[in-house]
C-alpha cells in the first residue's frame, strides 16, 4: 500500500476540522486539491473514509481505524524530526520571544512548556511589551521572534500572517450593551472608553479613523495594563475597543459583551515575526513552528477570533 505521508496529513487535518473547506484553509491548499488527495487515499485503502453530507464530513467506521494508524505513523515521524533537529541545534539555546499584554496570558506559559518538554536545551525567554518597544526589540535585533498584529511594518524583518482578526467593543453587560450585533464606530466613539496609551498600536489606529471621520475618542481612563484595564471594564467604569481575547473570559462567564465594529470595520492581521530575512538558527526555527501551532490552537478553541491564514 503506497500511500504518502501528506495524504495522511491530510487524513488526519479533515478528521479534525469537520470540513474540507476548514481543512483546507489550515493545510494550505485548494479544496478540491484536498478532496482529490482524500479520494486517492481512499482508492488505495479500498474503503470508504469519510461520509460527506451538507452539515460537514465524519468519519466511517473504516476511517476512524485508518485514522488512528495515521495518528501513529505521524506522531512518529514528528518525533524522529524534532530528534534530529535537536541533534542540529546547540548544546543550550536562548530564543527571545516578544509577545503584547493582550496575548501573552494564553501564549506565553504554553509556549515555553511546550518548547521545554520537547527541547530541554532551548530556553524560551519571553517579554511582554507594547508594540513600539517589540518594533524596536525586533528591528535591532534585540528579540528573536515576535507575536504582534501589524508586524510587515517592522523594517528588516520577516512577517508571517498566520490570522486575520477583528476588532470589537464590549465591557460589562448593561442593560444599553449586551449581544454581539455590530457597533457603528461612531456610537462607540461616544461612549465612555478606557483604553491604552498612544504608545499602543490600537490607540494610534483608533485615533486616526477618528480623525478622519470628524470623531473623538471620549477616553475616560487611560490605562496599559491588561488586568488593570479589565477589573475597570468589570466595575461598567467604561467600555473600550480591543481584540477579542481581551473580552473572551467576561464574555465565556457571561460578565461582559463583545459585538465587531462596523463602520468601518476594523481588521489586524496577527503576524509571526522573524529576525532578518536569513535562514533562521534551527531553535529559532523549532520555536516559531511551536508558536504557529499555538495560534491555530487559540483560533480552534476561540480564544482567538479570526480566519486562519495559509503558512
Amino acid at each position: 500500500m503506497n500511500f504518502k505521508l501528506h495524504q495522511l496529513k491530510c487524513l488526519q487535518t479533515v478528521a479534525d476540522s469537520g470540513s474540507f473547506l476548514a481543512a483546507s484553509k489550515e493545510l494550505g491548499v485548494a479544496q478540491p486539491a484536498l478532496s482529490r488527495k482524500i479520494a486517492e487515499l481512499e482508492k488505495l485503502v479500498e474503503q470508504r473514509l469519510f461520509e460527506r453530507s451538507s452539515q460537514g464530513v465524519t468519519l466511517t467506521a473504516a476511517g476512524e481505524r485508518f485514522l488512528r494508524h495515521a495518528r501513529l505513523i505521524l506522531q512518529q515521524v514528528d518525533r524522529a524530526e524534532r530528534e534530529m533537529e535537536l541533534e542540529r541545534t546547540d548544546a543550550s539555546v536562548e530564543v527571545n520571544f516578544v509577545v503584547p499584554p493582550t496575548l501573552s496570558l494564553f501564549v506565553a506559559a504554553p509556549l515555553v512548556k511546550a518548547v521545554a518538554t520537547d527541547y530541554p536545551n532551548i530556553r524560551v525567554r519571553c517579554h511582554e511589551t507594547h508594540w513600539d518597544n517589540a518594533r524596536q526589540m525586533m528591528e535591532s535585533n534585540g528579540a528573536d521572534l515576535a507575536l504582534v498584529t501589524n508586524g510587515h511594518a517592522f523594517k528588516g524583518c520577516h512577517a508571517e500572517t498566520c490570522a486575520r482578526d477583528r476588532v470589537y467593543f464590549g465591557g460589562r453587560i448593561d442593560e444599553r450593551f449586551h449581544g454581539h450585533a455590530p457597533m457603528d464606530f461612531a456610537e462607540a466613539c461616544e461612549m465612555p472608553l478606557v483604553l491604552p496609551g498612544p504608545n499602543f498600536l490600537i490607540r494610534r489606529v483608533l485615533e486616526e479613523a477618528a480623525r478622519k471621520r470628524g470623531l473623538r475618542l471620549n477616553i475616560r481612563h487611560e490605562l496599559n495594563s491588561g488586568p488593570l484595564l479589565a477589573s475597570y471594564l468589570e466595575e461598567g467604569l467604561g467600555y473600550t475597543i480591543s481584540i477579542w481575547q481581551t473580552f473572551f473570559e467576561g464574555v465565556a462567564r457571561a460578565r461582559m459583551f463583545a459585538r465587531p465594529l462596523s463602520n468601518p470595520e476594523f481588521e489586524r492581521d496577527l503576524t509571526i515575526i522573524s529576525a532578518g530575512w536569513d535562514a533562521p538558527d534551527p531553535a529559532i526555527g523549532i520555536v516559531r513552528r511551536y508558536l504557529r501551532n499555538r495560534v491555530r490552537e487559540l483560533l480552534r478553541t476561540g480564544i482567538l477570533r479570526g480566519a486562519i491564514e495559509a503558512s
